[in-house]
């Protein structure tokens, strides 16, 4: 059993009393090339554009968007506010690549909203709870309507430079579908998990209880401005807190998970995606010039951003090119991480059918599969866009998170998955991450950077990365010749990379 697991099970008992609720492979000719050195596909740059047709190329969304009004609603059923299917071969397209197949779509349906009300330059919003003024640089915006899982207040941070460049953080803290997951997700914006920008919620053991504390952008990795490896440094940034507990997709409101009767939850927001749907619905008209976009976010904030691609796209346009950083949120391929069991309970709980594209019917199957599917839904519906996945070799929050779905669901609660060093196993975990680059390599549109045991990184089962300044701009994997800051930048200019472990 690796150390850190170790110390997860040692510290495994403070959970019935510590809980959140009671508190150098670059292509220049924007091609990939992989750690075999092996050619796949060729990679569009983000001035290709995506493939939906809903906005303008100037940015905002088409008069012919639908929407609910200012706060951002979703589009009625069947609109058919998508782009043309791609004809003949997506690009990287091959015999080899099914990923690439095109598919019967001829028209995608649009996740657009309508521009609401843009955020004023001069605004600064009380934060929650008496949380103090927010970062230097940073301005606080409440979203009217928005919530978290509690019913509180819940609003965003906007921090004003580059007017053509945005990148937009999603941040993370675990998920609330079973009823002690819940105890070790912030339910609110005044909760965080403890160790600050260095450790937050980096092992099980660091994660296990909330502290208070205001989420808040971070100075470090990803959100510093002052060093000049940052490639978004000079960019507008956006930071979503994380207070919903549904990986900031969820539909469901007045939800009660009640299956521990002694530990019942009533009345929670899973609201996630229609606070994301009102934040989006501000931003657009708040950043009419901006060309590229960087959609990011870590752990339950990556696998947001990866489900959110559809909404951002398409409300911003097609002129706008969405590129997505998925930091420790890895999907499941095959589906033997994400079981039949644990999709109908998240899509079930969460409201998962409010959110996942209309048109998407692949991504709904009738045991509850199917989300898996999502990704080849978008890289069809999007052929240039571009998704980069960071992740350890061994993950151990994720694989405690996934491992819900152990034994047909009968094992998902966190206590005992916790205190058994249950969850998936490393092996079946790195299996997935393999499997995962096998699929997607050829797509021309994919690239990761996996970290394993080295000596630029002892610890292969430790979480989230792209925030923390000492991980950020170092070479964390064996050939010890790409830092994670140099292969980001690299994914915004659409050179992909398959670096690692």
């Amino acid at each position: 059993m690796h150390r850190s697991i170790v110390v997860a099970f040692a510290a495994g008992f403070a959970l019935l009393l510590a809980r959140c609720t009671t508190s150098a492979n670059n292509s220049p000719d924007g091609g990939r090339s992989s750690a075999s050195g092996a050619e796949s596909g060729a990679a569009m740059g983000p001035g290709s554009g995506s493939g939906s047709a809903s906005g303008s190329s100037s940015g905002s969304p088409s008069s012919g968007t639908s929407s609910t009004g200012d706060d951002g609603g979703s589009p009625p059923p069947g609109d058919a506010g998508g782009a043309d299917a791609p004809s003949g071969d997506a690009p990287g397209s091959s015999s080899n690549c099914p990923a690439n197949d095109p598919g019967m779509e001829k028209m995608f349906a649009s996740q657009a909203v309508a521009p609401g009300k843009p955020f004023d330059h001069s605004e600064n919003d009380p934060t929650p709870g008496d949380g103090g003024a927010p970062p230097s640089g940073w301005n606080f915006y409440l979203i009217d309507g928005a919530m978290c899982r509690d019913g509180s207040p819940f609003g965003i941070y906007v921090h004003y430079a580059s007017t053509t460049k945005l990148f937009i953080y999603l941040e993370g803290g675990g998920a609330c579908n079973e009823s002690h997951f819940c105890d070790h997700n912030p339910a609110n914006m005044n909760q965080v998990f403890p160790g600050g920008e260095a450790m937050q919620g980096q092992t099980v053991a660091g994660s296990l209880a909330c502290v208070a504390g205001l989420q808040a952008p971070y100075t470090t990795g990803l959100f510093d401005t002052t060093n000049s490896a940052n490639p978004v440094k000079d960019w507008s940034g956006v930071y979503v807190p994380y207070c919903t507990g549904d990986v900031h997709f969820g539909t469901a409101d007045n939800v009660t998970i009640n299956d521990d009767p002694l530990d019942v939850k009533m009345n929670q927001h899973f609201v996630g995606y229609k606070n994301m749907q009102k934040s989006i619905a501000r931003l657009v008209p708040t950043f009419p010039g901006v060309n590229q976009i960087l959609l990011t976010g870590a752990s339950a904030g990556g696998i947001g951003a990866a489900l959110n691609l559809g909404l951002v796209q398409d409300s911003f346009g097609p002129g706008v090119p969405v590129t997505v950083l998925d930091d420790s949120g890895p999907p499941s391929d095959p589906a033997s991480l994400w079981p039949a069991c644990l999709q109908k309970a998240w899509r079930s709980t969460w409201g998962f059918a409010g959110s996942l594209p209309s048109d998407c019917v692949e991504c709904t199957q009738s045991d509850g599969s199917g989300l898996e599917n999502l990704v080849t839904y978008y890289h069809r519906k999007y052929p240039t866009a571009k998704i980069g996945l960071v992740s350890t070799t061994q993950d151990q929050v994720i694989r405690l998170f996934y491992g819900a779905g152990d034994n047909n669901c009968q094992t998902n609660d966190a206590n005992t998955l916790t205190l058994t060093g249950g969850g998936v196993s490393t092996a079946a975990f790195t299996a997935n991450l393999d499997a995962i680059r096998t699929k997607y390599d050829c797509t021309g549109a994919f690239s990761t950077y996996y970290i394993g045991m080295s000596s630029n990184y002892s610890d292969p089962t430790l979480h989230q990365h792209i925030f923390r300044g000492a991980e950020f701009f170092k070479a964390l994997t064996s050939d010890g010749g790409t830092t994670l800051a140099q292969w980001t930048a690299d994914l915004v200019a659409g050179k992909l990379d398959m670096i690692g472990p």
